[in-house]
């Protein structure tokens, strides 16, 4: 298993794509002890999308491996403020006072 991995978060992570996003964040939970969530580009995000990053970031300490988050967008923070998931998304070093 290695460490290091990048994941680059798609444009829109809505409900049609989550299938294909579970794919991707399985298999990089199964081969990878650090992830990396890069969603500068992100400029739409539905909760569909975010519910399963706050499952994978859950299963992922689970098996003691790190998620961490590169530059998420401010459609994605808006959106985990909205639905209350800042905390478990791990993104509230991310919002700007």
């Amino acid at each position: 298993m290695s460490e290091g991995h990048q994941i680059v978060c798609s444009e829109r992570m809505t409900i049609e794509k989550v299938e294909s996003f579970y794919t991707e964040l399985e298999s990089a939970l199964l081969e990878h002890t650090e992830i990396e969530l890069i969603a500068e580009g992100v400029q739409q995000c539905d909760t569909a999308s975010l519910q399963l990053i706050t499952h994978f970031i859950d299963a992922a300490k689970k098996q003691g491996h790190r998620v961490t988050w590169v530059k998420p967008s401010e459609s994605v923070l808006n959106v985990a403020e909205l639905l209350g998931l800042l905390e478990p998304l791990e993104l509230t070093q991310h919002i700007t006072q």
